[in-house]
């Protein structure tokens, strides 16, 4: 299998995170003036893709609360469910994806 570069995932790279096409690689660096330095730019939408997902890594503890409260409720047997909430949400659903 030959990994090519040119598939899904690369075009989804140059359009998120502003990847640039390099040329092959070959044995020796190109020559620069003296005195300067690599510099590597790092995009406005990169940094924000990349805010948002450490945002994924920090723990809500809100929302660990009630997870834990729906444990309890269910391993009591008191946890309630309330069917017309439910089919509410679910038609609310299927008609937003019918729209969109």
């Amino acid at each position: 299998m030959e990994i090519s570069g040119r598939g899904r995932a690369a075009e989804l790279a140059k359009m998120l995170l502003g990847v640039q096409e390099v040329g092959p690689v070959s044995g020796k660096s190109p020559s620069k003036p003296q005195g300067q330095e690599d510099r590597v730019q790092i995009s406005d939408q990169a940094k924000e893709l990349q805010r948002i997902k450490d945002l994924t890594h920090v723990p809500d503890h809100e929302r660990m609360k009630k997870i834990e409260q729906i444990r309890q409720s269910l391993e009591s047997g008191t946890y309630g469910i309330e069917s017309r909430k439910v089919g509410d949400s679910i038609l609310r659903q299927v008609l937003t994806d019918t729209v969109l």
